[in-house]
């Protein structure tokens, strides 16, 4: 009964947004160089798409229900659930997502094959953000208010939540674990501007500020670190970590024009590391 009442709040929300929302949008692979290859369309208003630990699948939210389709096959997408902002679980068996708007947002997950029911996670969340298979620990935000967003990480071990990066009156998000569960990477506005720091992770009290940029992605080997500037251009910054973390020159990728979600990362790197999903119009 709860999740069927929270999702039933978010319906009109998405009614209105199907009124304005154009014919289709193309997802497209696209790698370092930007050469491209369009895998087919998407149905009006996908948001956020999300590749398959395996590489074979995305999932994605769309007119306030959650999608999962072939990358081979997308004219067939499936219905998974009601929901938004939809993350794949580290082993690819289950879909974290939320549910809810205004300040009833919470975070279920269920089975990725749409087998039995959606359970809840965190009573109190905006969005889910990463996932280390290594740490067994997942992040999302909480926001709290305006734009007073916070990075929280959930233990799948021990089912608790801890803050990682929150300060007052600004906007700490856009989280991503590295790939041996060790650093993070996320955004904040502490300074007025949008800035992506890296620490530890746990916290040992080293932050680095790495580039002004927006909405991070690791590299597989956690060598650079793939960002954006709301410019609808990618970037790439080399970063070597260590006790004392060096950061290297940011540069454009020829990559740009495709689309940006505001506080959401719309695109996402393929588990080898060698594409890019993205979507145009």
């Amino acid at each position: 009964m709860m999740f069927r009442a929270l999702l039933s709040s978010i319906i009109l929300a998405a009614v209105a947004v199907s009124a304005q929302a154009p014919e289709s949008w193309q997802l497209v692979q696209v790698d370092r160089t930007g050469a491209t290859k369009v895998l087919g369309k998407m149905p009006p208003t996908t948001f956020a798409p999300r590749i398959s630990p395996n590489g074979r699948q995305v999932v994605f939210d769309a007119l306030a229900q959650v999608w999962i389709a072939d990358l081979d096959n997308l004219s067939s997408p499936r219905r998974l659930t009601g929901g938004f902002y939809p993350m794949w679980s580290g082993d690819g068996t289950r879909v974290l997502f939320i549910v809810g708007a205004g300040e009833q947002q919470q975070m279920f997950w269920m089975a990725a094959d749409g087998s039995g029911q959606p359970e809840l996670l965190v009573p109190d969340a905006r969005a889910p953000e990463s996932w280390s298979a290594a740490a067994q620990v997942m992040t999302y935000i909480t926001l709290k208010g305006g734009t007073n967003y916070d990075v929280f990480a959930y233990s799948l071990r021990d089912r608790t939540s801890s803050l990682i990066a929150g300060r007052p009156d600004s906007a700490e998000m856009s989280s991503r674990l590295s790939p041996d569960g060790r650093w993070i990477a996320y955004e904040s506005t502490e300074a007025g501007s949008r800035d992506i720091f890296v620490e530890p992770f746990p916290a040992n009290g080293l932050r680095v500020r790495v580039t002004p940029g927006r909405r991070p992605v690791w590299s597989p080997d956690a060598k650079e670190i793939f960002f954006d500037r709301d410019d609808a251009q990618l970037y790439v910054v080399p970063i070597t970590l260590g006790p004392s973390p060096t950061v290297g020159a940011p540069a454009p990728l020829p990559i740009k024009g495709f689309m940006q979600g505001g506080g959401r990362r719309m695109y996402d790197i393929t588990p080898d590391g060698k594409h890019f999903l993205m979507l145009f119009r």
